[in-house]
Order: C-alpha cells, then sequence, then structure tokens
C-alpha cells in the first residue's frame, strides 16, 4: 500500500514521482520532477527501486544482452545488403 512520501514511478512511461495525497485505496495524487500534480490509479505506479538495487542493475545490464548463437545460425556480422534481381544473361 502507498504512502505519502512515497517516491513512485509510472509503469508506462518511467518518469518518478512522490506520493502527496491518497484519494482513495484506487488513486493517488502525485507531483512529478516538473512540479505539477497530478492523480494516478495505484495500477499505473510501482515503488521505486532503491538507489543501490538501481546502480546494481546498471552496472549489470550490459553483461545481460542477448545470447550470443553458435554456428550457421548466427546472423552475418555487419551490414546485410539487399539481394537486387539482375536480368539473365541469355541472348
Amino acid at each position: 500500500m502507498l504512502q505519502r512520501g512515497d517516491i513512485v514511478v509510472e509503469r508506462l512511461t518511467g518518469r518518478r514521482a512522490m506520493v502527496i495525497k491518497l484519494n482513495g485505496p484506487e488513486e493517488v495524487c502525485c507531483r512529478f520532477g516538473d512540479g505539477r500534480l497530478e492523480d494516478r490509479y495505484t495500477f499505473e505506479l510501482e515503488l521505486a527501486p532503491p538507489p543501490l538495487a538501481w546502480l546494481l542493475s546498471l552496472l549489470i545490464a550490459p553483461f545481460m544482452g542477448r545470447p550470443l548463437l553458435n554456428g550457421a545460425g548466427s546472423a552475418p556480422a555487419g551490414r546485410v545488403r539487399p539481394l537486387i534481381p539482375r536480368p539473365s544473361s541469355s541472348a
């Protein structure tokens, strides 16, 4: 349950906001970084991760990329050129 003063993140945009007032169990009034107050439903928000967890995820993210493919199924390195049909040279 959210409380006044909690820092939350909008799920859709990723913007951070502070909970100012609880308008009920389903609605929250938030203040965003640019100073505006807006009402949000609780399903649109989630608690912001602690700073240490955010820092660790930032440091680990480059190593958690897509797994590399081996063998014939791997994509060719560099730019892939499109196939251009050429007229047949039968005369």
